[in-house]
């Protein structure tokens, strides 16, 4: 992976196919008409570099990504830890990403709960139009048996 596409046009979420939340939130995305570049840590490598780049985008340190529950699971003691060995753990255990991460242009962000990748992306109800209230509902029968009374 290169570097990091700042593109206004470009869509671009980091997510571990490997956490329930980043597995939701590709899926809510893949339902939209925009070309959307999906990049799953468990399967391609995200450099020091750019953790550390994207960290700061957000106004955050590279151990802020971490889920240290999920440390915390395995015994170890994160305390003293620098920018480096959070990368080292970022890049071997993809499952502890707290959030995927999107980005568009400038804007970098973690998306805590899936849905909320489509506001991000200024996607409105899933890129469904909207119609509710401008247009009577169709409520005529579509066969001779039915019967709405």
């Amino acid at each position: 992976m290169g570097g990091i596409a700042r593109d206004d046009r470009q869509l671009t979420l980091i997510y571990s196919s490997n956490t329930r939340v980043g597995k939701h939130t590709l899926s809510y995305l893949q339902g939209i008409d925009e070309k959307i570049e999906a990049i799953d840590i468990s399967k391609v490598k995200v450099t020091g570099t750019q953790w550390v780049e994207l960290a700061k985008a957000m106004g955050k340190e590279v151990g802020d990504l971490v889920d240290k529950r999920k440390m915390e699971d395995k015994d170890t003691n994160t305390s003293e830890f620098g920018t480096d060995d959070w990368i080292k753990i970022l890049q071997n255990n993809n499952e502890v990403l707290t959030q995927p991460i999107a980005i568009n242009g400038k804007r970098t962000e973690q998306i805590e709960n899936p849905p909320d990748v489509m506001n991000f992306f200024g996607v409105e109800s899933a890129g469904i139009e909207k119609t509710m209230h401008t247009e009577k509902p169709n409520i005529a029968p579509k066969t001779e048996d039915e019967n709405f009374k």
